[in-house]
């Protein structure tokens, strides 16, 4: 028997460039009816509209009070986030967030509350966790092949989202919640927490403008000591040159007591070294090709039609631990000290 496809909203679309691939995987789902989009600016949802016919709507409340719509995309600026969030869980309606999940703790934890209060799903769209080297990663971890984890070294670098591919805002400290570090460090801090299983128990970070002259940080280095004692450190720069045929790149080092784990995005390989007897080793190759973005919303709609958050969809809990460090990694490179979460 068929079942119908869950009805989307997209409610804000300012992160254009994630909306825009979030959309064309939604459009393309069987599992999923693309009800309509708001966001006021036009430039927006131009193209998402002319490449994927979705409707445009005149209101987010009208959108977001039809009958049609069981979830809704939220693709708005980072501090608009909370607002957006909030309406569609007063309306009863799933929530997909893209990061970072808001500018302050307080708006986190406030989305948080709202949707549970509504009995809504909050996922967070951190789709790194969908990067097949990434599930491979952590069952390797989980597994015990490293043993205990006493290093963590990641990097997401890139380059500065400008106009007119993406909107200014993101480059505005206010609207953005900061430059280079809030942008890339959450997603990296959400793959070490997914792949280890390690909550972050302090940051020590610098964190300047030193390469695009933004206004913004665009070179960052946050150090972080975990729970159970093991250290880690994140690049989260925007050190890409403009010339370099990659737009970006993602590495993860894992070290544990028993072995070490390594995953190079350039060279789509995972490397898994293990002392344990049987365990793994030597490279393990998977495209970074595989659409990350499909797979994670399908998930989400599978998610929504089952009633709870499946493995391995990110939680609105998991985005406010994210914002955490990013948030606490800014305070410690102004005040110039080891900050302690909480």
């Amino acid at each position: 028997m068929s079942r119908k496809p869950v009805g989307v909203a997209i409610l804000g679309a300012a992160h254009m460039g994630h909306a825009w691939a979030y959309s064309r995987a939604l459009t393309e789902s069987p599992n999923a009816h693309v009800v309509g989009l708001y966001d006021p600016e036009p430039e927006h949802t131009r193209w998402i509209h002319q490449d994927f016919g979705v409707p445009l709507a005149d209101d987010a409340e009208s959108l977001l009070a039809s009958a049609s719509v069981d979830a809704v995309l939220v693709c708005g600026a980072n501090d608009e986030h909370r607002v957006q969030v909030s309406l569609a869980a007063a309306h009863g309606k799933h929530v997909l967030c893209e990061k970072p999940i808001a500018t302050t703790v307080e708006d986190a934890e406030a989305m948080v509350a709202a949707c549970a209060a509504a009995g809504v799903q909050l996922h967070l769209a951190f789709v790194s966790r969908f990067l097949p080297l990434v599930e491979r990663a952590r069952t390797a971890v989980r597994g015990g092949r490293l043993g205990d984890l006493i290093g963590l070294v990641g990097a997401n670098r890139g380059r500065p989202p400008l106009p007119p591919a993406y909107p200014g805002w993101i480059t505005d400290p206010a609207a953005a919640g900061g430059g280079a570090l809030i942008d890339h460090a959450v997603h990296v801090v959400d793959v070490m927490r997914h792949v280890g299983g390690l909550e972050v128990a302090e940051v020590s970070a610098e964190a300047g403008s030193l390469l695009w002259n933004l206004g913004v940080d665009d070179v960052a280095v946050v150090s972080l000591r975990f729970e159970n004692g093991a250290v880690g450190s994140i690049d989260p720069s925007w050190s890409v040159p403009a010339d370099h045929p990659q737009d970006y790149d993602f590495s993860l080092r894992l070290v544990g007591t028993e072995g070490s784990l390594d995953i190079t995005d350039g060279a789509e390989a995972l490397n898994v070294v293990s002392t344990r007897e049987g365990g793994p080793r030597g490279l393990r190759r998977a495209s970074f090709a595989e659409d990350a973005d499909r797979a994670m919303i399908e998930a989400f709609l599978a998610s929504v039609r089952a009633g709870v958050i499946e493995d391995p969809c990110a939680t609105g809990r998991d985005g406010a631990r994210a914002l955490e460090v990013a948030l606490a990694g800014y305070r410690s490179s102004d005040l110039g000290q080891v900050v302690a979460l909480r």
